[in-house]
């Protein structure tokens, strides 16, 4: 295959042929993936003489990758990447072929030097949900690529599609491979979009539970005033509960990084709008103590004062 693509061998025009008999033979090893991403190589690099070039590199990934489970299968040792394996992003996303795409995803999510090269897909994924449903197998592989990448490589292609991006996913705890990536990443999200209100609301709670379990991973994280003022400003106070949780937990006024008269502000708006979050609130600070910290001294009064206010209300 490699030689008569790059000698344009005069049986190359059977080679799509040889290819559909290799897929439907079923008989998938490694040694065929190792040489399946070669020959996708090798096409990349001749691609503007194949008449059927994209044909041959979609039947190329399936053989090499459709087979493999994306959970499962790992193939760091077999892979051996070149510089025309950086044409695979344009010419497959532009296929809009969307096992194919899973192919080439599992491919470089499958090694730790393709961090490069998934790079490289970022803007097309931001846009591809736009288009049609995601397979379960590719929306799995869609996941591990930004746990790889992170969030600043998106940030650059714009928050509000990657935010998009993120509630059609739906990802669950179980499939996030490092739960402390996702909550930097979900926090870099919501501190740096004026947009994070359109953020479903499991990341919201998500970003609650990993700041109780391990809100030491957050602290160096630099506090933002923006989204509390934006999720109020949204009226989103299911959100706003969960991130004033948040706030109080990593950035609390006694340590110096916030101001109590900001979250205070905050705070008795959302107790008034919706005088359940008091109760919410104060279960999660509970849950945040047991790990032998201190619930802040400011969040205990602002709660009494609020239930003050309530009491007081009642009687009138």
């Amino acid at each position: 295959m490699v030689a008569a693509i790059h000698n344009s061998h005069p049986q190359c025009e059977h080679l799509e042929i040889l290819l559909n008999q290799i897929r439907n033979s079923g008989n998938r090893t490694n040694q065929l993936t190792e040489m399946a991403y070669q020959w996708c190589s090798v096409v990349c690099e001749n691609y503007s003489n194949l008449v059927d070039g994209q044909d041959l590199l979609l039947l190329s990934l399936e053989i090499g990758f459709r087979h493999l489970n994306p959970q499962e299968e790992w193939i760091e040792a077999i892979l051996t990447h070149t510089e025309h394996h950086q044409k695979l992003a344009n010419l497959i996303f532009r296929s809009q072929d969307y096992e194919a795409i899973a192919d080439l995803l599992h491919a470089w999510t499958s090694t730790s030097n393709s961090r490069t090269y998934l790079v490289m897909c970022v803007e097309y994924l931001v846009t591809l949900h736009h288009k049609q449903a995601f397979s379960s197998r590719l929306r799995q592989l869609i996941i591990r690529t930004i746990n790889l990448i992170g969030y600043h490589q998106f940030e650059q292609v714009g928050v509000e599609g990657f935010v998009e991006l993120l509630n059609n996913l739906h990802v669950c705890v179980k499939e996030m491979d490092n739960q402390a990536n996702w909550a930097t990443l979900l926090m870099g999200t919501i501190q740096s979009s004026k947009k994070i209100q359109n953020l479903s609301y499991p990341h919201w709670e998500f970003l609650v539970e990993f700041a109780i379990s391990q809100p030491w991973w957050l602290e160096g994280i630099t506090y933002v005033p923006d989204p509390m003022v934006s999720l109020e400003n949204a009226e989103e106070w299911d959100k706003l509960r969960c991130w004033m949780g948040v706030v109080w937990m990593v950035w609390p006024p006694e340590n110096g990084k916030t101001k109590r008269e900001d979250l205070e502000h905050i705070t008795l708006s959302l107790f008034h709008q919706q005088p359940s979050a008091v109760q919410k609130l104060e279960q999660w600070m509970e849950r945040w103590r047991g790990g032998g910290r201190e619930i802040p001294q400011s969040f205990q009064q602002i709660c009494e004062q609020e239930y003050v206010r309530a009491a007081q209300q009642a009687t009138m």
